[in-house]
């Protein structure tokens, strides 16, 4: 077993009876961390242990909350959880934390702790105490229950296609069969389901809005992109880079997109692009099926883990072993997958919606990627060092996608594997401009003030034009219109430009196991252990790969994509 699995983590500074669900227990322990003394260097690492402790703990509580609602969003009790959770726990660390970062900020021995190890956390609490305002605590919490509303309203989407009930993950199965027809009217009945919702989206959004707004405009900032963009940390790169990244993205790889549509045009002797031809492999013989069972999907993975890397195949033995794994996609299950720390205890749980296709053994590879990233660095000191920047953790999940790919015969049956492989890489390039589309949007629509819902949706028209010119929405314009409804904008805003600077480093992580495999993987793991104790690029450097958003590296990773795709 490696020595990431040995270690046990035991309470040092909080009782094991402590419940951080206990308001009054959680505020007697923040006042007793600020009574600590701080005054020698020694006494300041050991306040800075003990503020770590009560955050893990504090954290466990609300992602196991978060967990159990997104489980199963028909569950009253674990929705009212949640909510206690938002509305009494989260408020109190909010006040509290300040109060902590302002003590810690204050401290004489504050320049004598090491500072090649704790100064970008020092950075980090200067900025967030910055942005700090008490009259925005209650608008965090405004803004968590919308996002859970958007869980909710989605959660309970459930389509009706030929005689059966279907969640919308399962209807996606249906867009890779080889009869058009068939993925047409799939297609309509899925989005049917969403545009019976858009109106309440929408309405749920112009609340989002002015929440968001408000908090940017408490804190100092004209709009809410710009205030996100500090809140985030994001030191080492600014809105102008990634608008020029959008246009980069649109001079290299739209066209290229624009001309392998064409080709599939003529595979599948259609003359246009429809949204339902998007996922369908002309060169197929119909649906490539992964697994039936989420046994068989676990097994597969767990092959492809050992023959990875020994220590990656005992990280996801050990997640299926203590059931940190709930793959399977059922009704009332929240849409999408996510990874999500268990800090007091230092692991991960993967949640997902599996149905059997592709797509989920790509999405699991992603997952345990992350995974695989909180494993390698729950030995990190401090706790905010065991994560890191998300442009850096997306690094450590979309390489696990593509590190994968010299294992699938695991998976798949032998005639479909160069399918699968050509596929993945077609779907890599299509997604940038899918990512430019998600940013653009975000940064339009919290930098104007013409940004209602018709407003909201012509400006998604135009970015489709920009970034998927070969699609043809011809008589879907209400369903186009809505398509910016994506999870993202709603739950987690901002959050999408670090999947397209990680893509640019995973590929390279890719690239460089292509030259020597062991050798990639030993430095990926290296960047992993990291966590967060390093600015942005420096972490890029530790796993042997280089943080940009230039148009030139991103010219030589699609050069290097299109090498591969003609091979297959």
């Amino acid at each position: 077993m490696s020595n990431q699995l040995k270690a046990t983590y035991l309470r040092k500074f909080l009782s094991n009876t402590f419940n951080p669900l206990d308001e009054v227990e959680l505020e007697q322990s923040y006042k007793e961390l600020l009574e600590k003394d701080i005054n020698t260097p020694e006494s300041l690492e050991n306040f800075l242990e003990h503020w770590s402790e009560l955050g893990a703990i504090i954290d466990e509580a609300g992602s196991l909350a978060y967990v159990n609602m997104t489980c199963n969003t028909k569950d009253e009790q674990a929705d009212q959880n949640y909510k206690y959770v938002v509305e009494k726990i989260y408020p109190i660390c909010q006040i509290y934390e300040d109060k902590v970062q302002e003590k810690f900020l204050s401290s004489p021995a504050l320049g004598e702790i090491d500072q090649n190890y704790y100064g970008l956390f020092i950075k980090e609490t200067k900025n967030q105490k910055e942005l700090f305002r008490k009259e925005n605590v209650e608008l965090f919490t405004k803004d968590a229950l919308l996002s859970q509303e958007y869980q909710k309203i989605t959660g309970a989407w459930m389509v009706e296609f030929e005689g059966k009930k279907y969640t919308v993950q399962q209807m996606q199965v249906f867009q890779e069969h080889s009869d058009r027809n068939l993925r047409e009217r799939a297609y309509k009945a899925r989005v049917e389901v969403h545009l019976k919702d858009a109106d309440k989206l929408d309405d749920l959004f112009d609340k989002m809005l002015e929440v968001r707004q408000q908090i940017a405009r408490n804190a100092g900032f004209k709009n809410f992109r710009d205030y996100k963009f500090k809140a985030n940390n994001r030191f080492d790169y600014t809105p102008e880079d990634c608008l020029e990244f959008h246009e980069a993205i649109a001079q290299t790889i739209v066209p290229l997109l624009t001309e392998w549509n064409k080709e599939k045009c003529k595979k599948l002797n259609i003359s246009t692009i429809r949204p339902w031809d998007l996922y369908v492999d002309p060169e197929s013989n119909g649906i490539i099926k992964a697994f039936e069972t989420e046994d068989e999907f676990i097994a597969k993975l767990q092959n492809v883990f050992n023959t990875l890397h020994p220590t990656l195949g005992e990280y996801f033995t050990y997640m299926k072993e203590n059931k940190l794994l709930d793959l399977t996609s059922r009704e009332g299950k929240a849409p999408g997958g996510y990874m999500t720390e268990l800090n007091e205890r230092r692991v991960p749980f993967i949640f997902m919606n599996a149905v059997g296709t592709k797509r989920d053994v790509e999405t699991l590879l992603h997952e345990s990627g992350h995974a695989f990233h909180a494993f390698e660095a729950r030995d990190q000191k401090l706790k905010a060092y065991r994560s890191s920047p998300l442009e850096f953790a997306e690094v450590a999940s979309m390489s696990m996608e593509l590190l994968g790919r010299p294992y699938y015969h695991y998976i798949y049956k032998e005639e479909d594997i160069k399918k699968v492989k050509k596929e993945q890489l077609i779907k890599i390039v299509e997604f940038f401009p899918f990512m430019s589309m998600i940013d653009s949007f975000q940064h339009w629509v919290y930098t104007t003030q013409e940004n209602d819902r018709i407003a909201r949706g012509k400006k998604w028209q135009e970015l489709n034009k920009k970034f998927q010119p070969y699609l043809d929405m011809s008589g879907l314009e209400r369903i186009e219109q809505t398509r910016w409804q994506y999870p993202h904008v709603f739950t987690v805003p901002f959050y999408y430009i670090e999947y397209g600077i990680a893509q640019v480093g995973a590929l390279q992580v890719w690239r460089n196991s292509l030259q020597n495999e062991k050798q990639a993987i030993s430095m990926y793991l290296k960047g992993l252990s990291k966590g967060g104790s390093l600015p942005l690029p420096k972490l890029f450097e530790a796993s042997g790969i280089q943080f940009s958003m230039k148009k030139e590296i991103l010219q030589e990773l699609v050069s290097l994509i299109e090498q591969e795709v003609n091979k297959n």
